[in-house]
């Protein structure tokens, strides 16, 4: 997971230029939220919620919601009211079935909604913690990251993938015009 946080790992779980078509939609049944879910350490190993396409439907609006309200912070623009209140409210769905242990969050059953309460607790926190200063978007991509480089200056989701795809192309460019 490239984002540094669990909230923006969510949100790029749709692949998108900026301000260009889709390229990959991750989440393209309830089966891979619930499998994200897992893998992102969202859901315990035994947690197995089951849903359908609504339940799919409103991980997708939120995980829209989450994309609108840090991407408008990494642009230096306030979020959207619509996307701010969505979060907050899927974070309130999320305190009312939780508790905390030991210090975190837990959740319990099969709910349906039960992969999206961590991402929606992680959301909040973001929002209030000094890392907020450091989320950026990609320079390359659309994925949003919380930049955790000494000097703040890093401008791509991953040096491997984007950032390496950046400097092969100034290069190609040199080499083609010298």
């Amino acid at each position: 997971m490239w984002g540094g946080d669990l909230a923006l790992d969510f949100a790029n779980t749709l692949e998108a230029l900026p301000g260009g078509p889709v390229l990959r939609d991750h989440l393209g049944a309830y089966a891979d939220l619930v499998a994200w879910a897992h893998h992102a350490g969202a859901l315990p190993a035994g947690a197995r919620p089951r849903g359908g396409e609504a339940d799919l439907a409103r991980a997708r609006d939120l995980r829209a919601a989450v994309h609108a309200v840090f991407a408008a912070h990494a642009a230096g623009e306030p979020p959207p009211r619509k996307a701010l209140r969505h979060v907050l409210g899927a974070y309130a769905r999320a305190v009312e079935r939780g508790w905390i242990e030991g210090g975190e969050w837990v959740w319990a059953g099969a709910d349906p909604d039960r992969p999206l309460w961590p991402v929606a607790v992680a959301a909040v926190d973001l929002l209030r913690s000094d890392r907020l200063a450091r989320v950026k978007r990609c320079a390359q991509c659309s994925w949003l990251f919380v930049d955790r480089s000494r000097n703040g200056s890093r401008r791509w989701c991953s040096m491997g993938e984007c950032g390496a795809q950046v400097k092969m192309r100034r290069y190609r460019a040199a080499r083609r015009g010298g």
